[in-house]
């Protein structure tokens, strides 16, 4: 049975790092990864694919957690009904208990299609941006309960605010409350604070996946933006939370499969 409201483990103060993979090329996935690596750094991966980098975060257990990131939506590659998606993303991860929705694409129908024939027992898929207080919480139903734990920054998201932040120290002073953050690999790397370069980018590719280190050749940034962020939030965890938690470790029911 899952835990009663209230019953997740240790105190949910704290900050969690995840990303969502997004069909990254190889040298992108290895070069964020090498960043948490270098750290002894956890974080929670949402696989969109499979490639070799992706057998190279396997090398981490003590480390990596992955989870799914399926993709409802229309013309996806992942499959043209829910239940041909969340099969295709587990035959990616099949020992997943965690999953984001690419495009945060969710519904009640959705969520219990995904309690009934998935071993996924949280869901990350709820954004409330900037917003103290957070805590994981109970999904019923049919007496079964998906654990969601909602998420409070994403890279791109938060390049469509007025006025952004790309610094630690203020989304700290937030409030308390648990704060996953959600970084994505190309956004880690580009470091771009609007999203006019990397959709230029994609446009000339046939497949993100197979994008170059030449294909990026100047239009990587420096100074303030995700990347800086993820360094801070990276730094953070391994200086001050003995290198942080992944997702299915809010949920004791959940950390008891190695989510790999």
């Amino acid at each position: 049975m899952p835990p009663e409201s209230g019953s997740w483990s240790r105190d949910v103060d704290e900050v969690i790092l995840t990303l969502d993979v997004d069909w990254a090329p190889d040298f992108i996935i290895d070069d964020v990864a090498q960043r948490l690596v270098s750290r002894d750094v956890r974080a929670t991966w949402f696989v969109t694919h499979e490639s070799p980098a992706i057998d190279r975060l396997r090398r981490h257990p003590e480390l990596f957690e992955l989870g799914i990131h399926p993709n409802f939506s229309q013309g996806s590659t992942h499959g043209a009904t829910p239940e041909a998606v969340l099969q295709s993303c587990l035959s990616l991860v099949p020992n997943a208990v965690s999953m984001r929705t690419h495009m945060l694409i969710q519904s009640s129908p959705l969520l219990m299609d995904v309690l009934g024939s998935t071993p996924i027992r949280v869901d990350v898929s709820m954004f409330l941006p900037h917003l103290p207080g957070l805590q994981p919480f109970p999904f019923w139903m049919k007496r079964r309960a998906l654990w969601r734990v909602p998420f409070f920054w994403e890279d791109d998201l938060e390049m469509e605010r007025p006025e952004p932040v790309w610094d630690l120290q203020p989304l700290l002073d937030i409030g308390p409350g648990l704060k996953v953050f959600d970084f994505h690999p190309m956004h880690v790397y580009l470091n771009r604070v609007d999203m006019f370069a990397y959709q230029k980018l994609k446009a000339s590719l046939k497949r993100l996946t197979e994008m170059t280190p030449e294909d990026a050749a100047g239009l990587r940034r420096e100074g303030e933006g995700p990347g800086l962020l993820f360094e801070e939030v990276a730094s953070f965890l391994s200086a001050h939370c003995l290198g942080g938690r992944v997702v299915r470790e809010l949920v004791p029911q959940a950390s008891s499969s190695d989510g790999l």
